[in-house]
């Protein structure tokens, strides 16, 4: 994979990270670029005290990294200098910026690792599945992000025509933001056809996702997973959709079956694979 960025990546990679701070409060926020000989480099980061760990590279099956690489999945350390998951190539750098807990989470696009998302903290504070979750729910967000630019790179041009910007994350939030919010109106509306009309708007917003969407979800489970994507429990769930929280939950449950999710933000990422949540 090119070392070099476009710049569309980069905006995409510094948003989530950025985003994951404030969202999370974590001091700490970084993302390891994979290179082509498998190598990662810390090539953005946020929060960091030091220059320790800016623009490090790090040995394939090195340190939380190469456990990350491995095992394709998240990993974390509470005390990552005494952790006997990983191995300690990289202690000094890890101790200079005085970092005691690590979350990494891959990103990968078309199955490929791209990058990991790390987040840490400076104290001696045991980082829980809550922060494992917001971590990986960020970093299939960028995911999205990554392939929507690579497809729009991959996409050919008339010559001399002017290249599409790609969206960066902050508009994709946007969109996001109002496809859940086409949902709960299309919940209210009394009329069967203009509630038709704004499920179809809801279902044009995905259909640039291209997945094909396998597992059928129903209309209220798809507005249950749109209320759940913009961060609401149960109960407020319920005030919107105007049920009873029981029925939510009964909704959620049915959700996370059917698409093998163990938990409610596992759903919406599984959601937005398929092409049924932008």
């Amino acid at each position: 994979m090119d070392v070099q960025r476009n710049k569309e990546d980069e905006e995409a990679i510094r948003g989530a990270l950025t985003s994951l701070k404030t969202s999370t409060s974590i001091p700490v926020t970084m993302y390891g670029t994979v290179l082509a000989d498998n190598r990662i480099q810390i090539t953005q980061w946020v929060g960091l005290r030091t220059p320790a760990l800016q623009n490090l590279v790090i040995d394939p099956g090195v340190g939380v990294s190469g456990r990350v690489m491995s095992t394709r999945r998240p990993v974390g350390v509470s005390d990552y200098t005494r952790a006997n998951i990983i191995t300690h190539e990289h202690d000094k750098a890890v101790q200079d910026e005085s970092l005691h807990s690590i979350v990494a989470v891959p990103v990968i696009v078309a199955r490929e690792i791209r990058g990991i998302i790390y987040v840490g903290v400076h104290s001696p504070v045991r980082l829980g599945e809550k922060i494992i979750e917001e971590v990986t729910l960020t970093a299939r967000t960028l995911e999205q992000d990554l392939a929507v630019n690579s497809a729009l790179r991959r996409t050919d041009q008339p010559h001399g025509a002017k290249s599409n910007r790609a969206i960066n994350g902050a508009e994709w939030e946007q969109i996001r933001s109002t496809h859940s919010k086409l949902r709960m109106l299309a919940n209210r509306v009394e009329d069967d056809s203009v509630r038709r009309e704004l499920e179809a708007l809801c279902d044009q917003m995905v259909s640039p996702v291209r997945v094909k969407q396998s597992t059928k979800l129903s209309a209220r489970e798809l507005d249950v997973l749109s209320c759940v994507a913009l961060g609401h429990t149960n109960v407020e769930a319920a005030e919107e959709m105007g049920i009873g929280a029981e029925t939510v939950k009964s909704y959620l449950r049915s959700v996370m079956r059917k698409l093998g999710a163990h938990t409610r933000y596992e759903a919406v990422n599984a959601a937005r694979r398929i092409g049924a949540l932008p």
